[in-house]
């Protein structure tokens, strides 16, 4: 008798996948106002096609960050970072979309896929779309394995056109940051322990490389400072004085907290002024980014305490300030104290 129960919804649970099952046959093959059929051949080839243009437009967009990086970190303090033997070739895990993109035999080992100009890989003969096979005779598997001596010669072993080629380079000794690119249309750039990373959406957000400096500064400015250790501290203050308030506690740890962010913001976009201006960029195109920040991110313009960031026409007339001493030929850094 306990079994009948059990039976009779098992029974219950067929019939209406039946149902289920016919309704959705009956459906798909009803006629529709859908179009002409569309080839499964053409489709698969459009889809290629799109997602070489979109690996494409990624690896632009990497190699740019990568470059300015690059160039602003070869201008900052010798002790402000910890130093890396480099030869100016940016290398990256191979994949099925890099393997696609570059016409490579196999989806294997590690490519280049940007070299610096008239630098040591680039007057080396090293390629974009080579593919790393060995330094020092060491077999490279993956990008971690690729390192270098400083000021030892190395010998370069690559794959390109289904034939092997070597190069001897002498690395160069530079500050290091890890600078990645997160895929996605997020308007961001932040500073980690771990390394500064930029969103594509910010990339596509600024309009030349000087723009690009600009918060290339301004991130690593953060680090040159040892802000992230610091806020984590005050953080955790605010935290411990917010619990105090009950039931407010998170407007209150936030409030805590907000002006000391602001500041340290403030002194991430004035040295990161400076270091992008020694590094060559034109920093007073900082005014123009953020108008653009102010008129199409409206949150940007707000001067509410609770903010973590100072206010874009703060920003705006900050830059101002900085690019007109710089015109002046004073030394900001000596001459001016932004409060």
């Amino acid at each position: 008798m306990m079994n009948k129960p059990k039976n009779k919804t098992m029974a219950t649970r067929i019939i209406l996948s039946m149902i289920l099952a016919a309704f959705l046959l009956i459906t798909g093959c009803a006629s529709t106002n859908s179009g002409p059929p569309i080839s499964q051949s053409e489709l698969k080839k459009l889809e290629d096609e799109i997602e070489t243009m979109a690996t494409e437009i990624y690896i632009n967009d990497l190699v740019s960050v990568w470059k300015v990086g690059l160039k602003v970190l070869s201008i900052l303090p010798e002790e402000a970072f910890k130093k890396r033997a480099v030869i100016g070739a940016l290398v990256v895990d191979n994949t099925e979309n890099i393997a696609r993109y570059y016409k490579l035999p196999t989806e294997e080992g590690c490519v280049v896929v940007g070299v610096i100009d008239d630098y040591i890989a680039d007057l080396a003969g090293i390629r974009e779309g080579d593919i790393i096979k060995e330094i020092e005779g060491k077999e490279i598997k993956d990008s971690k394995d690729v390192a270098f001596k400083a000021d030892e010669v190395a010998t370069v072993i690559v794959e390109r056109s289904d034939t092997k080629l070597s190069f001897d380079v002498i690395p160069e000794v530079q500050p290091y940051v890890r600078i990645r690119l997160k895929e996605t249309g997020k308007i961001n750039a932040y500073a980690k322990f771990t390394g500064i990373e930029f969103t594509t959406g910010m990339v596509h957000f600024v309009e030349d490389e000087d723009e690009l400096a600009v918060i290339m500064g301004h991130e690593l400015a953060h680090l040159t400072a040892k802000h992230l250790p610091k806020n984590i501290s005050m953080a955790a203050l605010c935290g411990t004085l917010g619990g105090l308030t009950g039931p407010f506690a998170p407007l209150t740890t936030q409030a805590l907290y907000a002006p000391y962010s602001r500041k340290n913001e403030r002194e991430a976009d004035y040295l990161g002024l400076i270091y992008a201006h020694n590094a060559g960029y034109d920093v007073q195109k900082g005014a123009a980014l953020w108008k653009r920040f102010a008129l199409e991110i409206p949150r940007s313009r707000s001067k509410s305490f609770l903010r973590s960031h100072p206010a874009s026409p703060e920003r705006i007339l900050r830059v101002k300030m900085v690019g007109e001493m710089i015109n002046s030929g004073k030394n900001p850094l000596v001459d001016l104290i932004l409060n």
